[in-house]
């Protein structure tokens, strides 16, 4: 071909392109080779495309909020002395520790085993993304390579998602990350958020569960152990197959040499640490169990906090439990006879009155077995211990303790111009008695008769501002959620002879009360909640207390339980050789039996009741007795718990009696005759061994304890006389024993007082005759009375209580 055709022939296609390619001028297939200037350009615009798109990822990618997992901590519940563990509320096992509070053998071995760089790189390792990278996209991916940073940014922030999306996002918050923290910081989260087996999340809690030591107590050969474990935590148990990580510690020993953190001399003497038996008990067997769930249930309500938020919200939580006074409680009901019926419960709560702090309870054998709790979460007809509520009631509104009522039984009562028989335990008659006999010896006729009088509506207002909860509603009754109320208190005549049902908690908070002297304390068993590591406190129980009842109101009711104690028929208490006051109690038909009782610094309720198939039922013959009343099992168990749970605490003595309330006395319908004085011929002087009475005075008999004192010392005393001295024996008008007479502070209608007849054991009493009348309407009693036990009864048809548990 000619020149000139072949010119015209590449005319127009000398003109190159930007990149030269494919390259003009070159034949064949090399001109499809890129050209220098094409591998510079490309090369450099990969580059800047490359940086364009790490400063927009950089840009772009917030540091998310940590997540739930990472974050969550373990919140502890402490005694009362804040320092010894009752059990935790957790989803994982956490306890997050600053750097200062890590040994430094421990930071240097989790440097040396997972990241020697740590200290030099900005956060990451390309070495190791490059790595993770490639087994990603061929699926080969088997971890390890990435900075401690990195494994803290996947740990706190990310998941444990193997791809691309996850591992660009973990490279642009670690830069970030070491940008915003210090490198402690960094090592003090990592360390914080391992998983480390054992369900231990974090160093702190590793080290308590394989150390039983605090993390900053670490040394070299625990540290190097540990750090051993982080790659395959679950490989094994180091205290069962410690040799599954010796090539992983010995390696870790070994990094240490090199990075300089420990010598070689020091690295021949380290050997494989020895490791505690991983505890397979149950956190929540025995009583644990019961104060773990009740301690929850307030924590909730008071803290105003999710069940997830106190799992992971690393709460202290300090409560008022005391442990030794817990033991002491187990141990005094453990005591009692081992032939226990199908179903028998036995409940025990004790309060500190001077704060409303639960110091002990006992819920049950054992949480795992049965979680209904028996001292916080039942229903049981209070029998005689509820009327100290109609006592404090007519002592309020000019009733005194001098006051006669009538004792002899069977009896009718006038109810408002209803009739309303009723007996005393036994059908046992008194004869006309003063209100102190009739606390002594619980005698129901009398006690009606004081409810009749000063109205069933006050002595229900009494028991809630001691501390029972309010009636339950229809509402709650219908859907069973009485957790937080009583059954049956209402007012009606007959409940002073104790037919609401009642939590046994709310009887020992009302008895605190007493102790109290008229001041109330609210219910609790935590004292105070912190939280993080610095222990920030965020609640602090409420220790205040409300005057509800005269001071002079409950230091004569304190007075009149005494007596109970000292002739009647909680005399077993005597033995806790120190003052005393209290009520017992036994239900119609034997279902239950109590002893509410307190010192002046301490108040506990005991009950014992049978339940079976969620239906109370008699307790019958028990422990070679043939029926339990509160003066037998319940009045020892108290005794034996309050014996040791006051030893060793100062003797206090209760308040001296005090001017009472100058109230108009309600008329008291019931009131037994005045006997017309006869004069008197002489009389020829009675045989010998006579009495000279025809046996109508004879005292009723109390219930006995089941064992007697045995302290020869105590044997030889006159157990009649009180703390002073002053003989108790003789029933006599004298104030130490049956009270005051009435002075004047209550007066009747029309400004006098008429002297009673002597009761049946010679004192003398006023018959409250011509009161002004009250005018308000009362209620019929029950058509059933009750005839009581021990002088006590529940009266009424018994109330079935919920058959699952309720809120505390």
């Amino acid at each position: 071909m000619a020149k000139g055709q072949r010119q015209a022939k590449t005319r127009g296609k000398k003109t190159k392109n930007i990149l030269n390619y494919p390259r003009s001028g070159v034949h064949g297939w090399t001109r499809f080779l890129p050209s220098i200037r094409l591998l510079v350009v490309g090369g450099l615009s990969i580059v800047i495309l490359l940086c364009v798109l790490f400063s927009i990822g950089y840009a772009t990618t917030d540091v998310p909020e940590p997540n739930q997992e990472a974050t969550g901590q373990t919140s502890t519940i402490y005694y009362n002395d804040g320092k010894t563990p009752i059990g935790q509320y957790k989803v994982e096992d956490r306890k997050s520790v600053k750097i200062d509070e890590i040994s430094e053998p421990m930071q240097k071995a989790a440097v040396a085993a997972e990241d020697t760089s740590f200290y030099e790189n900005r956060g990451i390792s390309i070495k190791g993304l490059s790595r993770a990278v490639v087994g990603v996209a061929t699926n080969q991916y088997a971890g390890g390579g990435s900075t401690i940073t990195q494994q803290y940014v996947k740990n706190f922030y990310l998941t444990n998602e193997h791809s691309f999306d996850r591992k660009i996002k973990e490279m642009f918050i670690s830069l970030k990350i070491d940008q915003q923290q210090s490198k402690d910081d960094i090592l003090a989260n990592y360390l914080n958020t391992i998983y480390l087996g054992r369900r231990s999340y974090g160093i702190e809690v590793a080290s308590q569960n394989y150390f039983d030591k605090s993390a900053k107590d670490l040394d070299v050969s625990e540290s190097a152990l540990l750090a051993a474990m982080i790659q395959r935590p679950g490989a094994a148990d180091p205290s069962d197959n410690p040799e599954v990580y010796q090539d992983r510690f010995d390696y870790v020993v070994k990094s240490m040499v090199d990075e300089g953190f420990i010598t070689e001399e020091q690295a021949a003497k380290i050997e494989m640490p020895k490791v505690e038996k991983q505890n397979k008990e149950s956190s929540l067997s025995g009583q644990k169990g019961y104060m773990w769930d009740f301690v929850r249930r307030e924590a909730l309500r008071k803290l105003d906090i999710t069940e997830e938020q106190l799992d992971r919200g690393g709460y202290n939580i300090t409560t008022t439990f005391d442990e030794d006074r817990m033991k002491q409680a187990e141990k005094a009901i453990k005591n009692l006879p081992s032939d226990q019926p199908e179903g028998l419960q036995t409940g025990l709560v004790s309060i500190d009155p001077d704060n409303g702090g639960i110091e002990a309870f006992y819920g049950g054998k054992n949480y795992l077995d049965q979680a209904f709790n028996a001292s916080t979460q039942s229903h049981v007809q209070a029998g005689s211990t509820f009327k100290p509520f109609a006592l404090v009631a007519g002592l309020e509104n000019g009733v005194r303790l001098t006051d006669t009522y009538p004792g002899t039984s069977p009896t009718t009562l006038n109810n408002d111009g209803t009739p309303w028989e009723l007996s005393n335990f036994g059908n046992t008659s008194y004869g006309p008695v003063t209100l102190l006999k009739a606390t002594q010896s619980s005698i129901n006729t009398a006690y009606a008769a004081l409810n009749v009088q000063v109205g069933p509506d006050k002595t229900v207002d009494v028991a809630q501002r001691a501390g029972l909860s309010g009636n339950c509603t229809d509402k709650e009754m219908e859907s069973g959620d009485t957790g937080g109320c009583s059954i049956g208190l209402t007012p009606n005549p007959s409940n002073v002879l104790g037919t609401p049902s009642v939590k046994p908690i709310d009887m020992a908070s009302a008895y605190a009360t007493f102790a109290a002297n008229g001041v109330h304390h609210d219910t609790h068993s935590i004292e105070k909640v912190t939280q993080g590591a610095d222990d920030t406190e965020v609640y602090k129980g409420e220790t205040k207390g409300k005057r509800v009842f005269d001071k002079a109101v409950g230091a004569e009711t304190s007075f009149a339980l005494q007596q109970v104690i000292k002739g009647g028929s909680g005399g077993y208490a005597q033995q806790l050789g120190r003052p005393a006051a209290g009520k017992t109690g036994t239900t119609n038909n034997n279902t239950a039996a109590w002893f509410s009782g307190y010192t002046p610094n301490l108040a506990t309720s005991v009950v014992l009741y049978r339940e079976v198939d969620g239906k109370q039922m008699s307790i019958g013959s028990y422990g070679g007795r043939g029926e339990v009343t509160g003066g037998s099992f319940p009045v020892q168990v108290w005794t034996e718990y309050m014996q040791d749970a006051l030893e060793g605490t100062k003797v206090e003595q209760f308040p001296e009696r005090g001017e009472l309330p100058d109230k108009p006395k309600p008329k008291n319908t019931n009131a037994p005759a005045a006997p017309k004085p006869e004069p008197k011929a002489p009389e020829p002087e009675a045989p010998s061994g006579s009495d000279g009475g025809d046996g109508s005075d004879k005292k009723a008999p109390v219930d006995e304890p089941s064992e007697k004192p045995k302290d020869d010392e105590d044997k030889g005393k006159d157990k009649d006389k009180d703390a002073d001295g002053k003989d108790d024996s003789k029933d006599g008008s004298k104030d130490s024993d049956e009270g005051r007479e009435d002075n004047g502070s209550s007066k009747d209608s029309d400004g006098g007082s008429k002297e009673g007849a002597k009761d049946s054991d010679g004192s003398k009493g006023s018959d409250g005759a011509k009161d002004s009348d009250g005018g308000d309407e009362k209620p019929k009693p029950d058509p059933d009375p009750p005839k009581g036990d021990d002088g006590d009864s529940s009266g009424g048809l018994p109330v079935k209580p919920p058959t699952g548990p309720g809120d505390d």
